[in-house]
């Protein structure tokens, strides 16, 4: 850079009131060549605004696609002003855990089905007769079993309908 008030196609008025060669107009921090009116000034110098947002901007805001998100090595060293003075959690108190009737497994809530005031696996509430898995709404119950209707008819139903 020179101060020159002869301006010709090789040089360009940039930054600062300094004069520069098109070629060796380039950012302060990556050295890429900076394209007149894409630039950022500070101290005199040229920056992308790439740069610039890193090294000047606020931290987490830049100027650039990245600018201001990566810290430098220096950054990570220093100690935060915010610390964390929540103590962690000793132990998680999960209570006594459900157990399925049928089972007898640990039933977690997105799998838990009542049925007859029992808790089930949603895959658990089987008909003891013929194994099939049935919803709410299908269980008959008989002496703490539990039947579709077909089968609760067939074993315990009237004489006739057997």
């Amino acid at each position: 850079k020179a101060k020159s008030s002869g301006i010709n196609a090789e040089w360009s008025l940039r930054p600062g009131g300094f004069v520069w060669h098109k070629t060796c107009f380039k950012c302060s921090g990556c050295e890429k060549r900076l394209e007149s009116g894409k630039e950022v000034e500070h101290d005199e110098k040229p920056w992308c605004k790439n740069c610039y947002g890193k090294r000047f901007g606020p931290k987490g805001v830049g100027g650039g696609a990245t600018a201001g998100c990566l810290q430098t090595s220096e950054e990570g060293k220093s100690s935060s002003k915010y610390k964390n003075t929540n103590q962690p959690a000793k132990q998680l108190n999960l209570g006594t855990q459900e157990k399925c009737v049928f089972c007898e497994k640990t039933v977690y809530a997105a799998e838990k089905l009542i049925v007859l005031n029992k808790i089930f696996h949603k895959t658990c509430v089987k008909c003891k007769g013929c194994s099939k898995v049935m919803s709410p709404g299908d269980v008959l119950e008989h002496e703490n079993d539990i039947y579709c209707k077909h089968c609760h008819t067939n074993t315990f139903g009237p004489e006739g309908t057997k």
